[in-house]
C-alpha cells in the first residue's frame, strides 16, 4: 500500500538528473508514525467536522489532517496534487480529467473511488454548500473508470483548478453519506476520511484526537497522534507553547507578545506575508449605511496605521486597496478606499443629513465581531476610531460560530470586522462581494461589479484577467460596501524541536495546516 505517488517518482527523477536507474528503484517509504504526540491549540471549537458544510475556519484546520481534495495549495498558494497525480484540461477550457492516485482507502477499509469524487461535488451544489460556487459550474460529471473522474464545465472558469483546491471542497466518502441529509450525519461528529490521520474521539469543550493512517497513500505521517485543543480562553496558546504543553498555537498569538515569544527558549516565531485580510464589512439593507457618503466617511473615519500598531504591533501594512496584494499580479494599487481625515467624515455624515444629536451622537450602528484575538481588539480599534465622528458603534462580541450565524444566515448586523485569505485566485473577490457570492452577506449587488469578475474568470491570459480584476475592484472603491482594514503577517509559533510545518521547512510540499511530514525531534 506505501507506494510513491506519481509526482513523487517525477520529481526524484529530476533531482538526480533523470537517472533511469534511480527512478526504476526509489528509496523505500520512511516507516509511517512512531513520531510521537503533536499538541495543536485551535482559537475556537470546530462547529462540524464535515469540511464542505459551512465556513468554519477551526474545522478546517482539523479537516486537512483527516481528508484530501483533488488537488490543494501549498504555503504560498500553489496548487499541487493531492488525490490526484495529475489533470487534463482541454483546449477550450471546458473539461477537466483528473487521474486518482491508485488504492486510495477510506479510513474504514474502503476503496476510494471516482464515484466519490462524483457524489461530493453534485452534493455540494445541490446542498449548497460552502464551495457551490465552484460546484455549480459544472455541466456533468462522468467517471469512466474508478481512477478517472472527468468534470465538464458550462463556461470556460479559469480559477476553476485553484478554486478546487481552496475550501470546502473535500472528497467526502459516498458510502456513509448518500443515504442520510448530509447536515445530520453522524460521520460529521466521527469523520472518515483518507487523510494522514484517522479520527478516534471529539470531546466537546476540550479535544478532538487523531491518529496515524498507517495506510496513507503519501509520504507520511510520522506523527503517532494529532491532539487539537481549544482552551475557552484562546490567549493561553502562547503560554502553552512558552511552557512546552503544547506545540502549535494555531490562534494567532498576541501581536504584543511576538518580540517576547521570540526570545523565549524552545519558542520559534516565524512571520511570513499572506493573503489573509481584516476588513470592516458593510450591511448595504441597513440605513443609513445605503447612502454611499454614509460608508465614504465610514472609509475617512479609520486611521489604519494607528489600527495595525495598537491592534497588530505593526506587523503587516495598513489594508488601502480593495484586494490582497498577496496576490500582486491582480492587485490594483490604484482602487484605494478613502484616506484617513477625520473633517472629511464629519463633512460627508451632514451632507447625509445624517447630523450629530444632542449627546454628540449621529447613529448607532451594531457592530459584530468574533470574541477572540485580534477580532475584538479590531473591532475595539474600529469602534473608537468611529466615535471620533460621531458614530456610535455598538459592539457585540460573539463566539465564531454564533458570528457566522447572525451575518450569513440572519443578515443580522451593521458592520462586521471580518478576515479571512482572499486568495488562492482573485476569483475570492466575487465570492466575498458578488451578487450571488456564498460568502457574500452584505446586500451589495453590482452587476457591473459581477460583469467585471466574469469576465476575468473568462480570460486564459494572466495579463487580460488582471485587467478584469482591476476594473472590477475599482468598482468596489466607488461603490465601497467594506472599509479594508488590515493586510496583517502570518505568524506561525510553535515549539522549537517541531519540523515538517508546511509553511516553514515543507514548503512547496505540504499545504499550512497539514501535519503528514512533521516530526518532533
Amino acid at each position: 500500500m506505501n507506494k510513491f505517488p506519481v509526482w513523487t517518482l517525477l520529481i526524484a527523477c529530476v533531482s538526480i538528473g533523470f537517472s533511469m536507474i534511480a527512478c526504476a528503484v526509489p528509496t523505500p517509504p520512511e516507516p509511517k508514525g512512531s513520531g510521537g504526540e503533536f499538541r495543536v491549540i485551535l482559537a475556537t471549537e470546530p462547529s462540524s467536522l464535515n469540511p464542505n458544510l459551512r465556513s468554519d475556519d477551526s474545522a478546517f484546520y482539523v479537516s486537512q489532517n483527516l481528508y484530501n481534495k483533488l488537488v490543494t495549495l501549498d504555503a504560498d498558494f500553489r496548487v499541487i496534487p493531492d488525490l490526484a497525480t495529475r489533470w487534463d484540461i482541454s483546449g477550450d477550457g471546458l473539461t477537466y480529467t483528473f487521474h486518482l492516485a491508485p488504492n486510495v482507502q477510506w479510513h474504514d477499509g474502503k476503496p476510494l473511488t471516482a464515484a466519490d469524487v462524483k457524489w461530493t461535488f453534485e452534493t455540494i451544489a445541490r446542498e449548497k454548500g460552502t464551495a457551490q460556487d465552484v460546484a455549480t459550474r459544472i455541466a456533468s460529471i462522468e467517471t469512466p473508470n474508478a481512477t478517472t473522474v472527468t468534470l465538464r464545465l458550462k463556461d470556460a472558469y479559469a480559477p476553476f483548478v485553484p478554486m478546487l483546491a481552496w475550501y470546502g471542497t473535500f472528497i467526502l466518502p459516498k458510502h456513509i453519506y448518500e443515504s442520510d441529509d448530509w447536515t445530520k450525519n453522524p460521520a460529521n461528529e466521527k469523520p472518515i476520511g483518507t487523510g494522514p490521520f484517522k479520527f478516534v474521539e471529539w470531546i466537546r469543550g476540550d479535544h478532538i484526537t487523531a491518529v496515524v493512517n498507517r495506510e496513507y497513500f503519501k509520504r507520511g505521517p510520522f506523527l503517532d497522534q494529532v491532539i487539537w485543543r481549544f482552551p475557552k480562553t484562546a490567549p493561553l496558546g502562547p503560554d502553552l507553547i512558552a511552557q512546552a504543553q503544547a506545540d502549535l498555537s494555531v490562534a494567532a498569538p498576541p501581536r504584543e507578545r511576538v518580540a517576547e515569544l521570540q526570545k523565549t527558549p524552545g519558542v520559534q516565531v516565524k512571520t511570513f506575508a499572506s493573503t489573509n485580510r481584516y476588513y470592516l464589512g458593510i450591511n448595504l439593507r441597513r440605513k443609513p449605511l445605503d447612502d454611499l457618503r454614509v460608508r465614504q466617511a465610514i472609509n475617512s473615519a479609520l486611521d489604519r496605521s494607528a489600527m495595525l500598531s495598537q491592534a497588530f504591533a505593526g506587523l503587516g501594512t495598513p489594508g488601502v486597496g480593495m484586494y490582497t496584494p498577496g496576490i500582486p499580479w491582480a492587485y490594483n494599487p490604484n482602487a484605494l478606499a478613502p484616506a484617513f481625515d477625520r473633517a472629511n467624515a464629519e463633512k460627508l455624515l451632514d451632507d447625509a443629513g445624517v447630523k450629530r444629536g444632542v449627546d454628540g451622537s449621529r447613529f448607532k450602528p451594531v457592530l459584530l465581531a468574533s470574541n477572540v484575538s485580534p477580532f475584538k481588539e479590531v473591532a475595539q480599534v474600529v469602534q473608537e476610531q468611529l466615535r471620533a465622528v460621531g458614530i456610535e458603534a455598538n459592539l457585540v462580541l460573539l463566539a465564531s460560530t454564533d458570528v457566522s450565524t447572525r451575518v450569513y444566515q440572519q443578515k443580522d448586523f451593521d458592520l462586521w470586522v471580518n478576515d479571512g485569505s482572499h486568495g488562492p485566485d482573485p476569483e475570492n473577490l466575487f465570492l466575498r462581494f458578488g451578487s450571488t457570492g456564498s460568502f457574500a452577506p452584505l446586500g451589495y449587488a453590482s452587476a457591473e461589479f459581477d460583469a467585471a469578475m466574469a469576465d476575468g474568470a473568462r480570460q486564459t491570459k494572466v495579463e487580460d484577467r488582471a485587467k478584469a480584476y482591476f476594473r472590477a475592484q475599482e468598482i468596489l472603491a466607488r461603490d465601497l460596501p467594506l472599509a479594508p482594514l488590515v493586510d496583517p503577517a502570518f505568524i506561525v509559533l510553535a515549539r522549537a524541536n517541531v519540523t515538517g510545518l508546511g509553511y516553514t521547512q515543507a514548503r512547496g510540499l505540504v499545504t499550512f495546516q497539514d501535519y503528514s511530514l512533521v516530526r518532533i525531534k
